[in-house]
């Protein structure tokens, strides 16, 4: 096995974890996180592994028990998803990601909606990229949370 495909194959196992861990699995979280930690090690220009372990540290700092422990790990995750927006702006994989994250977090601490508004607005204006009805309908509600979360209006389409 080439190391690319070895790369190739624990991120769909990171992947998969971090799928359960959003859903509430922690067990997965922690998994995911470690599997990730590797793998950034390995390939620290790799934007998507960021991405990912961005995402599994927000995780953690979600699964937290401790308020500073969790601001902690929900900063670090934002900061490697910044940088994997950074590293590959147009991955709409990625932008989903922050997004995500972005809208979860609490405003009044981490004053991050307007980064979740830019990421739902660049993916539904992005051309070429086709969502499903139900996908873009999902996009538009979280925008419009996204605006709501920002004290802004949303904008009427």
């Amino acid at each position: 096995m080439t190391k690319d495909s070895s790369v190739k194959k624990q991120l769909e196992e990171a992947k998969k974890l971090h799928s359960r861990g959003v859903d509430g699995d922690k067990k997965a979280v922690k998994q995911a996180n470690e599997i990730l930690r590797k793998l950034r090690e390995l390939e620290p220009n790799n934007a998507l592994i960021e991405a990912y372990y961005g995402s599994s540290m927000a995780l953690l700092g979600r699964d937290a028990a401790h308020p500073l422990e969790k601001a902690e790990k929900a900063q670090e995750g934002l900061d490697a998803l910044h940088r994997a927006v950074a590293m590959d702006p147009s991955r709409k994989e990625i932008r989903l990601l922050r997004a995500h994250v972005c809208l979860r977090l609490p405003e009044s601490f981490f004053r991050c909606s307007g980064t979740a508004i830019e990421d739902f607005t660049y993916l539904l204006e992005k051309k070429g990229d086709k969502f499903t009805p139900k996908q873009a309908e999902e996009l538009r509600q979280h925008l419009a949370t996204a605006y709501r979360n920002a004290g802004k209006p949303a904008p009427s389409h």
